[in-house]
């Protein structure tokens, strides 16, 4: 359970309708509950715009044969499901977690939704959602540092299974990735609670054998 809260989240602040979030970026997969969840918050006042990004990648699952981009069919149930079409940008050219970030930024940017101090969050497959917030929140920095990513949300927690070995081997690999910014090419910035020291560093420790 330990490793399912440190991955799964959910990761920062929650949006309220108080303190709602401008922009969110739901990463792309074949999973329709990314597209309810963006749904409710839009319905709870909570969230200003929503980008659903994502092309034919390996989280494709049957769109792939179909030919149908992520971005567009998380977007056509967002929209069957009531979320109000001029609140939704579609970024359909990502194949990987870099490009969804950083062409996300650029769409909002292009549409006009980022302005100093814009606030944004992220929406991902539970086990992947750490990984997706974590590159969001360096992508952004690097693309406009007055952006504040202060949400990383969670779709399908409830439903992953903590008895099946590969969802395990899913979650201790999605840590593994702290690692990422130690790259040539860096991704995420170093996280100090995986670190010597840091509150998770024995299980990091213990993951990266």
């Amino acid at each position: 359970m330990q490793l399912l809260d440190i991955m799964a989240g959910p990761h920062g602040a929650p949006p309220t309708p108080t303190q709602p979030i401008d922009i969110l970026v739901v990463f792309g997969a074949a999973d329709p509950q990314l597209a309810y969840d963006a749904v409710q918050l839009g319905n709870l006042g909570s969230v200003s715009c929503v980008i659903f990004t994502g092309g034919v990648g390996r989280d494709s699952g049957p769109l792939a044969a179909l030919g149908i981009a992520e971005a567009d069919f998380l977007a056509s149930i967002a929209i069957a499901a009531g979320l109000p079409p001029d609140t939704i940008l579609i970024e359909r050219s990502a194949t990987n977690a870099v490009q969804n970030a950083t062409l996300s930024l650029r769409t909002a940017s292009a549409a006009g939704r980022v302005r100093a101090g814009t606030t944004v969050a992220s929406s991902a497959p539970a086990q992947r959602s750490r990984r997706l917030y974590e590159e969001l929140r360096f992508q952004a920095a690097k693309f406009d540092p007055s952006i504040e990513v202060i949400t990383g949300l969670s779709s399908g927690r409830a439903a992953v299974n903590l008895a099946s070995q590969e969802t395990l081997t899913e979650l201790a690999n999605e840590l593994r990735g702290r690692t990422m910014h130690a790259l040539d090419i860096p991704r995420i910035s170093p996280l100090p609670e995986f670190q010597t020291g840091g509150q998770y560093a024995d299980l990091a420790h213990e993951l990266n054998g």
